[in-house]
């Protein structure tokens, strides 16, 4: 089973957890940039209120064909317990994954929130399987073992 993972990390966390994630099961990694590339200060006074209101970012790449996997994993920081407007821009951005499966995880320094569920929901808007969600606090990316939830849903899902 070909297994992608997309994702927007703006401090990193997310960037480190996906990577681990990849590493570990072979899956195909796609890290997205969102347009506006917030500073910590504009992250605040722009970012979370749009994550507040469910917008959409302007991200590169602007279109994601994922016609050749059979599993892919969206992930997203958490913003004001949401999913940031990149992470949300992800899944429109989403080409021919009708019928796959997928898997939305989040990084955050707190709670995710609604996160999760928000992002599950917009996979499945987009005809997507969503076979399970993770979230992993900083404090555990940090300790070395955070990625280990991720890795392991992606092998259950992929059969591996």
């Amino acid at each position: 089973m070909t297994t992608c993972i997309i994702f927007y990390s703006a401090t990193g966390n997310t960037r480190i957890l996906a990577r681990a994630a990849a590493k570990a099961t072979g899956a195909d990694l796609i890290e997205v940039k969102d347009r506006a590339d917030y500073s910590r200060a504009m992250m605040y006074i722009r970012g979370i209120p749009r994550a507040r209101k469910g917008e959409e970012g302007e991200i590169d790449p602007a279109e994601i064909d994922v016609s050749g996997y059979d599993l892919v994993a969206v992930g997203t920081p958490v913003w004001a317990f949401k999913p940031t407007p990149a992470a949300n821009a992800i899944v429109s951005a989403l080409r021919n994954g009708e019928g796959k499966q997928a898997i939305a995880f989040a990084t955050s320094g707190g709670m995710p929130g609604d996160t999760l569920e928000m992002l599950t929901d917009r996979l499945r808007g987009r005809g997507m399987d969503v076979v399970g969600s993770v979230h992993v606090p900083e404090r555990d990316l940090s300790g070395g073992k955070g990625a280990e939830p991720l890795i392991r849903l992606i092998r259950s899902a992929s059969g591996a």
